[in-house]
């Protein structure tokens, strides 16, 4: 699924792994990927910046405010389960079903080959024992849906933010991985709704 991905895209992947790794984390988060849509930039963009790091900006909203929803590491929850998914409507079957029906099989899983965000020919953006938890797979294929309900063909920063915030809507799921990132997106103030109506906003400009 990684090949449709831009390189800023691809990047966040890559800097959420790296933050992963360097907090002791055992497995890449909802969280860390969010942490690396604050910082991506893109050269793009007449500020610098990804389509997701300036709404995150607009919302006051940074690297510095993620680490500390994210908390000490080395101790992250792994992320909700596939009941804690079912609580709220997402059958991760389903989605995973979908997206290998469009990615091919195993597309969640793969490790990505060739090229990283860092042009370094041969070096995969995971590799290793470094795994996403429940809520990152949930963020990858819910971006692959905002994706394609805005008729894009591509994915951005914008849909990794917004599958990433659609992970943790409605109000009310369960389960202490789920419950964890609702919370976090809560104090960070990030809601779909208002988030999207702002990328929507802000891709009307470009």
């Amino acid at each position: 699924m990684f090949e449709r991905f831009t390189a800023d895209a691809r990047q966040v992947v890559f800097q959420a792994r790296g933050l992963a790794i360097t907090r002791g984390d055992d497995r890449i988060g909802a969280l860390h990927l969010l942490s690396a849509l604050t910082t991506v930039s893109s050269s793009g963009a007449s500020d610098g910046g990804s389509v997701a790091a300036r709404v995150l900006a607009g919302a006051g909203v940074d690297a510095a405010a993620v680490e500390r929803v994210l908390g000490p590491g080395a101790g992250m929850a792994p992320g909700s389960d596939a009941e804690a998914l079912a609580s709220i409507g997402i059958d991760l079957d389903e989605i995973r079903r979908k997206v290998e029906q469009s990615f091919g099989e195993g597309a969640l899983d793969r490790t990505p080959l060739g090229r990283t965000p860092l042009g370094r020919a041969g070096s995969p953006i995971l590799r290793g024992r470094t795994a996403f938890t429940d809520d990152a797979k949930s963020t990858l294929a819910l971006a692959v849906k905002e994706a394609l309900a805005l008729h894009h063909h591509y994915i951005g920063t914008e849909h990794l933010l917004l599958g990433l915030l659609r992970t943790a809507d409605p109000a009310g799921r369960r389960g202490h991985g789920g419950l964890g990132l609702r919370q976090a997106l809560s104090t960070l103030g990030l809601s779909y709704a208002t988030v999207r109506d702002q990328v929507l906003a802000l891709l009307a400009t470009a």
